[in-house]
């Protein structure tokens, strides 16, 4: 299954989704009636025998009113996930990352994030730490692949090394990759509906406990205030047992959600890294620790746990109403002789001396930074040109393969030090992506660029002039352009919406100084105003799902990339015509939309909502356009990425495998 099929059938699950929720809501709502039948009744408030209390008016009010209060908690808690990961990582407790923090697991979280990213073709996600929590756990959490948050404990950092930190991130990005996150953000609100009525309960039982020992405390309390309290805490005891319901219904529909999800993500971390024993070592390090993977500071960790990489609260009944399957199941789904290796190591560590432990300890942060990911191919060293790195039309779209990941270790290592310091602090990666900006422009118009700036005001930059970040410019290799500005652009984002508007206008000021708009300008700013807009991370609902209304803007884009592949223009026109075919052959060459900068916004922005199925043909079109000459070029490289980007596809480095 590609990863068009995964999206679209992790769309096709919401249905699953609903049809499962509205199950839940007629047993907890039916469960509600019983119990509240059972008050009235032994109350003597109703004489009715059960069977006519059924269609009773006030059975029917009870069902109702336990309708609405589950259908409107998970109504507001979907409003309060708009935002999509953010709002998840903040549920969670999570601190922003600071991108260019020098603390050395941060440094090493930072390192591998990128690295997956630059080898899968998406845009950094935004990262997060739970500072408070020391067990070993990580979730992502967003609507699109382009637009998500990768959340990690602190204990994950300090107690996993390289490799098997490596192997949880190469899970966390298969969901990323397999569309799983859309459906976990959903659940979030309908398990928020569902939990509603036990924390009602225990919200009702703090305050009969309260006003009963303000009552003691009191001699002259009255026995109406007894009675009080007392129906208060028998409400709050029925009000939990339904909770209990719903804790139950909540579980079973996260298990048969996500339980299956979490062996292929397993097994695509192990795909993705080339080292088994990287993800392994992980699962039973969180089996052989006192609370493993349990979240203790978070509040909604019951909320968050089928997003979690373990489970995140502690379960009863595992077998059936776990969301993951159990950790020794998983360890022997990856290799079945790692529970027995890793146990007898476990053994042989217990009996070094506690001098040993400790020297282990003191080197083992020392040895983390150095280690590195495993690059067992000769591509690692010997990175394929350019020019001969794809030579079908089989775009490997969402799928992350071993090459993949070491060509990202290689590009990332082979980046100056000093280059990459300027994308990781905000004020650097504005001035980076400026300079680039204008370097973009003939050198005489370099001066008449940085002046418009200064005339607007607001700010001046020394983007351009500065010796030291030209020296920088002219280290990148173009390879090395399109991972460096998605790194500047993650930095960017931790800025403030005015500040990041701001920048959004400099960089257009920068484009129109000498009354030209590159492709690269384009692409700059497309790629800026996508990332840093502020609807960035909020859900995209397919509004297309055919290519009836969206002829002209595939014309538009298929015209540009046969126009990028070859400066002949029958060869050109050739390409478009059969490039067109699967979408409308009505539309000839001269007919289509100008090739306008606003143009070519306009189409990108509506064949975002197109349908994932839809996307496949028409990318692989794009794609067949620029391998035409059997070599892609950076200019057709960075269009296609531009496109796949806009449009929520990842697209990794189009490398030979």
């Amino acid at each position: 299954m590609n990863f068009f099929e995964h999206q679209d059938l992790a769309r096709k699950k919401s249905f699953l989704l609903g049809l499962l929720f509205i199950l839940a809501l007629l047993l907890i709502a039916s469960s509600t009636s019983l119990i509240a039948y059972l008050i009235l009744h032994n109350s003597g408030i109703t004489p009715l025998p059960f069977k006519d209390w059924v269609t009773s008016r006030d059975c029917v009010s009870v069902f109702g009113v336990t309708l609405l209060v589950i259908a409107g908690g998970s109504f507001y808690q979907l409003l309060n996930l708009a935002k999509g990961g953010e709002a998840v990582a903040k549920m969670a407790k999570g601190r922003r990352v600071n991108i260019g923090s020098s603390e050395a697991s941060e440094r090493i979280f930072i390192n591998i994030v990128e690295e997956m990213s630059i080898a899968s073709g998406t845009p950094m996600p935004d990262l997060y730490i739970m500072d408070h929590e020391q067990t070993i756990n990580a979730f992502v959490a967003g609507y699109e692949p382009t637009e998500c948050v990768l959340v990690i404990t602190q204990g994950a950092l300090k107690n996993l090394s390289r490799n098997e930190l490596q192997g949880v991130i190469g899970h966390e990005y298969s969901h990323i990759l397999n569309g799983d996150m859309r459906i976990n953000v959903r659940l979030i609100a309908i398990l928020a509906g569902i939990l509603l009525f036990g924390q009602i309960g225990q919200f009702l039982l703090r305050i009969s406990t309260n006003r009963s020992g303000f009552s003691r405390a009191r001699s002259y309390s009255s026995n109406r205030n007894n009675k009080g309290n007392a129906l208060i805490l028998f409400i709050g005891l029925a009000m939990i047992i339904i909770g209990y319901i719903g804790l139950f219904c909540g579980r079973i529909i996260k298990a048969a959600i996500s339980r299956q999800r979490e062996f292929l993500a397993d097994a695509a971390s192990v795909q993705f890294t080339r080292n088994p024993e990287g993800i392994a070592s992980a699962l039973y390090k969180i089996a052989n620790t006192q609370d493993g993977s349990r979240l203790a500071a978070t509040y909604h960790a019951e909320d968050i746990n089928h997003l979690c990489f373990s489970e995140s609260v502690k379960m009863s009944l595992s077998g059936l109403l776990a969301s993951h399957p159990p950790l020794p199941d998983r360890i022997s789904a990856i290799d079945k002789s790692f529970l027995v290796r890793f146990r007898a190591r476990n053994n042989a560590q217990k009996n070094k001396t506690n001098r040993q432990a400790k020297s282990t300890q003191q080197s083992s942060p020392t040895e983390s930074i150095l280690e590195q990911s495993p690059l067992s191919s000769s591509f690692a060293t010997n990175p394929a040109p350019f020019t001969e790195q794809i030579s079908k039309t089989n775009l490997p779209v969402g799928e992350v393969s071993p090459a993949h990941l070491d060509y990202a270790i290689t590009l990332l290592a082979s980046i100056p030090n000093a280059t990459k310091i300027l994308t990781h602090n905000p004020e650097k990666a504005k001035t980076l992506l400026m300079s680039l900006m204008i370097n973009e422009t003939a050198s005489e118009h370099h001066s008449k660029a940085i002046k418009l700036l200064s005339d607007e005001g607001k700010r001046s930059i020394a983007a351009g002039t500065n010796p030291n970040v030209m020296k920088h410019l002219l280290e990148i290799t173009k390879p090395q352009r399109v991972p460096l500005i998605e790194m500047a652009i993650s930095s960017i984002k931790s800025q403030s919406q005015d500040q990041k508007q701001r920048f959004i206008k400099d960089l257009i000021i920068l484009a129109n100084a000498d009354s030209k708009f590159t492709f690269f300008e384009f692409s700059l700013i497309t790629l800026v105003k996508q990332q840093l807009s502020p609807l960035h991370g909020k859900k995209i609902k397919s509004k297309y799902h055919s290519y009836k209304n969206v002829t002209q803007e595939i014309a538009l884009i298929i015209k540009l990339f046969a126009t990028a592949s070859n400066q002949n223009q029958t060869l050109r026109e050739k390409l478009y015509n059969h490039a067109m075919q699967p979408f409308s052959a009505d539309i000839e060459w001269e007919n289509t939309l100008k090739a306008k900068a606003e143009n070519i916004s306009h189409a990108l922005n509506k064949l975002r909502f197109i349908s994932p199925l839809l996307k496949q043909p028409f990318l692989e079109s794009c794609a067949e356009c620029v391998m035409a000459d059997q070599t892609v070029n950076t200019r057709e490289y960075e269009l296609l990425r531009l496109v796949a980007t806009v449009i929520d596809c990842p697209m990794p480095p189009l490398i030979k495998t």
